[in-house]
Parts: C-alpha cells; structure tokens; sequence
C-alpha cells in the first residue's frame, strides 16, 4: 500500500522550537496516524522559527526548486500531498503587522497549501496561537497584540471557510498556560511538549478524517 504523505507549512509553531523533533505535533501526528493503521510517511516539513507570510512563501520556493533539481524518482515536495496544513501569521503579529495587509498575505499562502493537495478538503488550516500569556508575551504591549490576534484569526476562519479547508483552533490550548506554566518551554514563549500533545489532541481527529476520505 502506498504510504500517505503529508506536507506541513509554518512557523516556529510547525517546526517545533523549543522541544525536540519528535515531541512537535507534526511528528506526533504521524505516530499517531501510524498507530491507527494508516500507513504515513515521514512528514515534510517547510517551516522555520520566526518565519513570517512572506519567509514562508520564499521557502517553499526553495523547497519547490530543490525537488526539480533532484534526482528522478525524488518526489521532495512535488505534490499532491494526501494531508497539507497550515499555520502561519504569528510572527506577522509580533511584529505589528496591520490585519489588513496580513489578510492577502494569508490568502496567498493559503492558496499555495492548496496547490499541494488533492481537494481542499485535505488541507488543514490552524489557528495562530495566543503567545501573549507567555512570560515573553506579557512583556511586549500584550492588549494591544491580543486584539491585533483576534483579528488575525477571524481572517483565517474567513478564509479557510470560503476556500472548503477543514479548520482547527489550536488558540483555547495555547491559553491554558495560564494555569499551566509547564505548557510553556524553556525559552518563555513557545510551547513545550505538554502543549504540542493538547493540540496534537485537536488536530489529530481532523487530520485523520481528511487523510482517510
């Protein structure tokens, strides 16, 4: 049988700063899905700390471009994916980008996540975290970033229901560090593995109906 591959697109909250590789969410869920008889692949993974829409989008150039490159039979990440997801937008926030010029950012990157799947509604789309709880959160105009989130994150609902994508709010685990400083890493801001399971939580019953339709 053939192994189902997934494409996962983002940032830091992608790649899994702050913890090890098999601790982040996108490699638990291939475990996960493994343990459910799905026969997965290792995930490919096109996301970096810090990266913005615009980092994204040049990376997944780059990415596009090593796979022509490569050898015949290298399918790199030549589409399609039988699961793709996006998170992204969280450093456009942190760095006080107006919701307005994020909103057709998104779209773009949205409708690259959507060149890499079969349908849309293999496309997972998340929600941008609520970073401003954490200890590195509260010290940097916390209210004003919070409102600035919100909006952010009505824009991807918006989006990823106009576009059919499936949806995941990873937002209401993120809070939870409020009650649970253990959910948070090392560096003070991005969430430990306790964190990457309780969204892993959320987004494997959806990852699992897209990747099984």
């Amino acid at each position: 049988m053939a192994r189902r591959r997934i494409l996962a697109l983002g940032d830091s909250y992608t790649i899994g700063t702050g913890v090890d590789a098999d601790e982040r969410w996108v490699s638990k869920l291939a475990d996960r899905l493994r343990d459910e008889g799905e026969p997965v692949a290792d995930p490919v993974v096109i996301a970096e700390n810090g990266w913005t829409t615009d980092d994204l989008d040049e990376g997944i150039d780059t990415a596009v471009a090593g796979t022509r490159s490569a050898v015949d039979g290298d399918a790199g990440v030549a589409g399609p994916f039988d699961l793709v997801t996006l998170l992204i937008g969280a450093n456009n926030c942190f760095q006080g980008e107006p919701p307005a010029e994020f909103a057709p950012k998104f779209r773009a990157m949205l409708d690259r996540a959507l060149g890499f799947a079969a349908d849309p509604d293999s496309v997972v789309v998340l929600t941008v975290p609520d970073y401003t709880l954490t200890p590195v959160g509260r010290e940097n105009d916390p209210d004003e970033h919070a409102e600035r989130l919100e909006r952010y994150n009505e824009i991807v609902r918006k989006e990823a229901g106009a576009r059919g994508t499936r949806l995941v709010d990873v937002v209401p685990p993120s809070r939870a560090v409020v009650d649970r400083p253990d959910l948070i890493a090392g560096d003070d801001l991005h969430p430990a593995p306790a964190q990457h399971d309780l969204f892993l939580d959320r987004i494997g019953p959806v990852a699992r109906e897209a990747i099984g339709d």
